[in-house]
């Protein structure tokens, strides 16, 4: 019994500090824009508005991007392996050397004058 209380304690403690330094670096990716060489393996961003945001090398591998602005971002050298885009606006936004092998682009939004989303299309 003493055992499985101590790793129960364990691993909630290791799973709360792995957590936390997620959680104060999508706070701090937020406040400032920028998060170079972040770990944010499988995050949910969503509705957040990171126009010219620095995240160079940044590894977002499995994490989902919803309704996120991403217009004039460097994600050169980031890695997007297995990542989930919905509803991303990439205007000009410097994809240079980034990893997207087996990324899922749910829809993008270019605007423009021809702008045409997977949701405008299928109606």
């Amino acid at each position: 019994m003493a055992k499985f209380l101590w790793l129960t304690i364990t691993t909630s403690v290791f799973w709360v500090a792995l957590h936390t330094g997620t959680v104060w670096r999508v706070w701090y990716l937020q406040v400032t824009n920028r998060c170079p060489g972040c770990n944010l393996v499988g995050v949910t961003l969503k509705g957040l508005d990171l126009r010219k945001a620095n995240l160079k090398n940044a590894d977002l591998r499995w994490s989902t991007l919803e309704d996120v602005r991403l217009d004039g971002a460097d994600l050169s050298g980031a890695n997007l392996r297995y990542a989930r885009l919905e509803g991303v606006t990439v205007y000009r936004t410097e994809f240079c050397q980034a990893v997207m092998t087996d990324a899922v682009k749910g829809y993008c939004i270019s605007p423009g004058p021809t702008y045409l989303s997977q949701r405008s299309q299928t109606r």
